[in-house]
């Protein structure tokens, strides 16, 4: 990934450390999240929580009992959070700074893998979401298991008109310069005090890119078809299709 997209996704989270904090603290595991993770992870296998941010996914496998897990993230401003967590509640999981297209790790090192809250889909340009599930199926071990998540940009009529005319701001050459392809979006928070990137994908194309990987879809859903969450977890995370991959 050029050092100029990595830059701008490190300063997209610098203003939403707080909010990662928040839902670590009072959040934890979703439903959903539980749902996948018991089905699929056993309490031996060595886990990589992958864009693990201030390590709400992380602390909450590592209190039901998945021991063998390590955090990456990108941000350094996350991970100092996450560090502080992690002290206070007087563990040690490692916490890693580190680029998902381009992990420091052998092959093959880990038995399953997550990436929660999208975060695949907040890497910038297919690109490079191709080359991080590339190195996501390089570390894992044969029959590997990968959970990730992302939207849904074919499901939900409320957004449906908004897509109609972002295809036609692309077709007219006058989207929003800051994005790099159709299907992405720039959203600010209710205080408009934080902007973060994100792609939106259609479920076909996230299909494709699993194929593309070298992976095999095994199970998908969308979330609100299997579970209601609480309302802290539908303010905090919207509507969201769940993906498990297996190497």
């Amino acid at each position: 990934m050029e050092k100029e997209t990595e830059k701008y996704i490190k300063d997209t989270y610098k203003s939403a450390v707080e909010k990662y904090v928040k839902a670590t603290n009072e959040i934890g595991l979703w439903q959903s999240e539980q749902y996948v993770f018991n089905k699929y992870f056993k309490r031996q296998d060595r886990i990589l929580d992958i864009g693990c941010g201030t390590g709400r996914t992380t602390f909450g496998l590592y209190m039901q009992g998945y021991k063998k897990i390590t955090g990456l993230d990108l941000s350094e401003e996350m991970l100092n959070k996450a560090r502080e967590i992690n002290k206070k509640l007087g563990i040690n999981i490692d916490l890693i700074e580190g680029n998902a297209i381009d992990m420091d790790f052998a092959e093959e090192t880990f038995d399953k893998a997550l990436f929660s809250f999208n975060g695949l889909m907040q890497i910038p340009k297919k690109e490079n979401r191709l080359k991080a599930l590339k190195e996501i199926r390089r570390i894992l071990k044969k029959d590997g298991i990968f959970i990730f998540t992302t939207h849904a940009r074919n499901r939900g009529e409320e957004f449906k008109e908004y897509w109609e005319k972002e295809r036609e701001k692309w077709e007219k050459g006058i989207q929003d310069k800051r994005l790099f392809e159709y299907g992405d979006r720039i959203t600010t928070t209710k205080n408009n005090r934080e902007e973060l990137f994100i792609h939106i994908p259609t479920h076909n194309a996230v299909v494709h890119l699993i194929k593309e990987a070298g992976f095999t879809l095994i199970e998908d859903f969308f979330r609100p078809d299997k579970f209601e969450e609480s309302k802290k977890v539908q303010e905090f995370s919207g509507s969201c299709q769940f993906w498990v991959v297996k190497k």
